[in-house]
């Protein structure tokens, strides 16, 4: 009489190098997004990936070292964003006011990145490779001013400092919308992120605009 062999239980479905780390970095996003950078521990990150607690050693020594990698990544869509929104237009104070734009919309719809990318932990904790891909944003916004400048557009003379302000200013624009915090106020009433974004570099503009330049 033949013997049937009880079929093989399926093999568990094998995390491969890459698919373990991306599968822990987005966990750890969605986590970002629900509970805040200082609300999840690297356990957890493993648990909405549904991977044991022991995994994600494999890629990342602690939680930090997570973190940073979130913050590289996300500068790099970052610089991505600001590049493509300016190559629509070769006028200089159009794409001042585009990358403003884009900066916004990447903080609104890329916002667990964005948390992570200026988080306390992550700034204590700088690698050499985050650090390069946020000095390549920043130097971005520089060369853009400076072409600016070139043009005859703006003052001569203040690049970085134009850069510094035009930065802290979006920046501190883009965390008010994020946190809800002009969503009663007069001034942004019935404004959309974007337009915020753009009255924000106006507004500087007026300020940094050469007299006698092509306004």
């Amino acid at each position: 009489m033949k013997t049937t062999r009880p079929a093989a239980a399926p093999a568990k479905a094998a995390y491969h190098h890459g698919d373990l780390r991306r599968s822990l970095l987005d966990a750890a996003l969605g986590l970002v997004a629900s509970h805040g950078v200082q609300g999840f521990t690297l356990r957890e990150a493993a648990r909405a990936a549904n991977v044991s607690h022991n995994a994600p050693y494999r890629h990342f020594p602690s939680r930090t070292h997570l973190l940073v990698e979130l913050a590289t990544e996300g500068q790099g869509h970052l610089l991505n964003a600001l590049e493509a929104a300016v190559a629509r237009t070769a006028d200089h104070r159009d794409r001042i006011v585009r990358m403003g734009i884009a900066y916004m919309e990447f903080a609104i719809s890329h916002a667990a990145h964005f948390r992570v990318m200026f988080s306390s932990d992550v700034a204590r904790n700088r690698t050499a490779d985050l650090t390069a891909a946020q000095n390549a944003t920043f130097q971005f916004f520089e060369s853009e001013l400076l072409a600016s400048e070139q043009a005859g557009l703006i003052r001569k003379g203040a690049v970085q400092q134009h850069a510094l302000v035009g930065w802290s200013a979006l920046h501190g624009a883009a965390l008010l919308v994020l946190d809800g915090v002009l969503d009663n106020t007069a001034i942004a009433a019935r404004r959309k992120p974007r337009e915020i974004a753009s009255l924000v570099l106006e507004s500087l503009l007026k300020g940094i605009l050469n007299p006698g330049g092509n306004a």
